[in-house]
């Protein structure tokens, strides 16, 4: 498979391939929700648009461009398919650690277009420093699309002579890149939402890892771009916001459509006559546009910041992106919520997607990157104090 860089163009937009995307995921959602993983003819052809590398340089295939373009392409894989845009969300991030690769180790991981990533940041697993390199061993919790993944990049404890054996303070922990062959999946993804991102546990049991495959968020960033110098933690929560939004998209669209059909005439009043479903839809359309806009304008300062050649943002620069994620999230669960409310008993049947969408969007809201956790955080900084979050900065 060979694949053109879309920043290489200037009408191929991530957006744009995400439209082209849209009809194919919508089409394949009972065989991704069946199968827990996502169609296969979905997964190649988000290959073939390079959506699984936008977090690389151009040269390997990734964006490399404005950061509000994946906040669009999650929008809209989300609006057809929670689970696919789940998965390309954290490809994203798998490809954005790369950064902290130097670059015959990043070209060597990244070579391959037909790749797919997978990631865990949790700290499960152990590593024991050898005088070559690293041992790893552990059971990882929620690796989504661990199914699809060639590579993995895991959070471990490191333990070395004099190191702590335990998290907490003074605990050094790392990223590993682990190839696909060392990985053994559990199968233990029985949920309702996000079902088809097939987020199983994985274990690795004494995995030889090379010193350079082995990075921490201080290594140094072997290729110096605009795109490589974003804060890697508000994006993401930028990202996962975007596929909330996209969820409460097609609840409300759906909602709209079914008011639409539903005509009966000389029978009782509507679906669409009811003043609460009227009220809901105008109120859904107005957030989602308010918090998007408030979402893309924040990233859009940072990728703006991060075009002068720097990468120092001010602590309410980036609160302003974690508060904007945060409450888009939050507000887009309560919204679908009302939805799936007022639509009364349709929102019963599998073969409308307001019900998907209920599942979908209290999914997405468990992830821990728009806990209100962030919302104090960003606080902090607007107060004059210094959030102590450690990936608040990161």
């Amino acid at each position: 498979m060979s694949y053109t860089p879309l920043s290489n163009n200037k009408d191929s937009l991530p957006s744009h391939a995400a439209q082209d995307i849209y009809d194919l995921a919508l089409s394949a959602r009972e065989e991704t929700e069946t199968c827990r993983k996502i169609a296969p003819i979905v997964v190649k052809k988000l290959s073939e648009l390079s959506l699984f590398r936008m977090g690389l340089p151009k040269s390997l295939g990734g964006w490399q461009g404005n950061p509000v373009e994946t906040l669009k392409v999650y929008e809209t894989l989300a609006s057809a398919e929670a689970s696919v845009a789940w998965i390309v969300w954290n490809n994203h991030l798998a490809c954005t650690f790369g950064r902290f690769l130097d670059e015959p180790s990043m070209k060597e991981i990244y070579s391959d277009p037909s790749h797919v990533y997978a990631n865990s940041a949790r700290p499960e697993g152990i590593a024991k420093q050898t005088a070559e390199g690293y041992m790893i061993s552990g059971q990882w919790t929620l690796v989504s699309g661990c199914e699809l993944a060639d590579w993995f990049v895991l959070r471990c404890l490191v333990i070395s002579e004099g190191s702590p054996t335990t998290l907490g303070p003074g605990a050094n922990l790392k990223l590993f890149f682990i190839p696909k062959k060392d990985v053994e999946v559990i199968d233990t993804w029985h949920v309702g939402g996000l079902n088809g991102t097939g987020s199983h546990d994985i274990v690795i049991k004494d995995a030889f890892v090379q010193e350079r495959y082995a990075v921490d968020f201080e290594s140094p960033v072997a290729i110096d771009n605009a795109y490589s110098r974003l804060p890697i933690g508000c994006i993401n929560a930028a990202g996962c916001a975007a596929m909330a939004l996209g969820v409460l998209k097609a609840a409300t669209d759906e909602l709209i459509q079914i008011c639409l059909e539903k005509v009966t005439p000389g029978k009782s009043p509507d679906l669409r006559d009811r003043a609460a479903v009227q009220a809901t839809i105008a109120k859904s359309k107005t957030l989602l546009a308010s918090r998007r806009a408030q979402l893309h304008n924040s990233v859009e300062v940072l990728w703006n910041e991060a075009q002068q050649q720097q990468n120092v943002f001010t602590d309410i620069q980036l609160a302003d992106v974690w508060a904007a994620a945060c409450e888009a999230a939050r507000e887009a669960r309560a919204m679908v919520s009302e939805i799936y409310a007022v639509a009364g008993t349709v929102s019963l049947y599998k073969k409308h997607r307001i019900e998907r969408a209920h599942r979908d969007i209290h999914a997405i809201l468990q992830h821990g990157i728009v806990q209100p956790h962030w919302m104090e955080q960003a606080g902090m900084a607007y107060v004059g104090l210094t959030p102590n979050a450690a990936m608040f900065r990161v």
